[in-house]
């Protein structure tokens, strides 16, 4: 699956895009990826899944990831509230209907973010939230894993600032995907993984960027995580339900990788008959 550009409202757009070739009364789907990840991510497994099922899908990478050539401003976490504000718009004139949102990690945050704004409620069928970094934003997050994870945390800092360099040192490898898979990747999970790598921009992290309390959404939400994750480890998870007031949805064996762990098609599974609710 190639990727595609396009320019809407001023801001240039890298995506993958899954027609259904089918009419369907489905509402169609936005991926937002999380850290040193694209929008290639969900390529492998959810869009291939869903896109029999009768859904239109789409998958867009943030500026500064992949080969998105878009620079960011001084302000990156809100350049990409904006732009996948944006994306929304596009998508949900492109198909005439409203769109359901499925955010993973940092994507997950940034989703939160974007469901708040009025002007897109009409647009908005639905949030998913896999393995999503918890509404409170990165402080509550970065503090959990210093606790439990102290490794992880410095391992993840360097990673995020020099990942091809980082991950040339096999103890920083081995935590790392110990974090982000329940059992050992296969080869081509870890290809799926590191084929489009680049360093995150550490601005992001300086602030927790919290969801407002009592900031209520008028359209279905659900939270799922896996029970192995040490990234957004359940107590996050948990967090994030709470906050929303649904139930959380936990698969294992899952790590933090939700779009390419080896239970994919189980996590798909369940994505895709809530969608079918909305």
């Amino acid at each position: 699956m190639k990727s595609q550009s396009a320019i809407y409202s001023d801001r240039e757009f890298e995506y993958y895009f899954s027609n259904c070739q089918q009419t369907s009364s489905l509402p169609p789907v936005v991926f937002i990826h999380g850290i040193l990840s694209s929008g290639q991510l969900f390529t492998h497994h959810m869009m291939p899944y869903f896109d029999p099922l009768g859904f239109t899908t789409y998958s867009l990478t943030l500026r500064g990831h992949g080969s998105h050539s878009g620079k960011p401003s001084s302000q990156p976490f809100q350049d990409h509230i904006d732009d996948v504000a944006t994306f929304i718009e596009f998508v949900s004139l492109q198909e005439q209907k409203p769109v359901v949102v499925v955010g993973y990690s940092l994507g997950g945050l940034i989703a939160q973010h974007v469901c708040l704004r009025e002007e897109l409620s009409s647009k908005l069928a639905g949030l998913a939230l896999m393995a999503s970094v918890p509404p409170q934003g990165f402080s509550q997050l970065n503090q959990a894993m210093w606790f439990d994870h102290p490794a992880l945390s410095m391992v993840l800092g360097q990673v995020m600032a020099m990942p091809n360099l980082a991950l040339l040192n096999p103890y920083y490898r081995h935590v790392l995907m110990d974090a982000l898979f329940a059992t050992k990747p296969s080869q081509q999970q870890l290809d799926s993984l590191l084929s489009e790598l680049k360093a995150e921009d550490l601005r992001l992290f300086l602030q927790p960027h919290p969801i407002a309390v009592n900031s209520p959404l008028n359209f279905p939400v659900l939270v799922v995580g896996g029970k192995e994750d040490k990234l957004v480890p359940a107590s996050q998870v948990q967090a994030t339900a709470d906050f929303y007031g649904v139930e959380p949805v936990f698969f294992s064996p899952m790590g933090h990788a939700m779009p390419i762990e080896k239970e994919v098609t189980k996590f798909a599974a369940h994505l895709a008959n809530w969608c079918r609710t909305l």
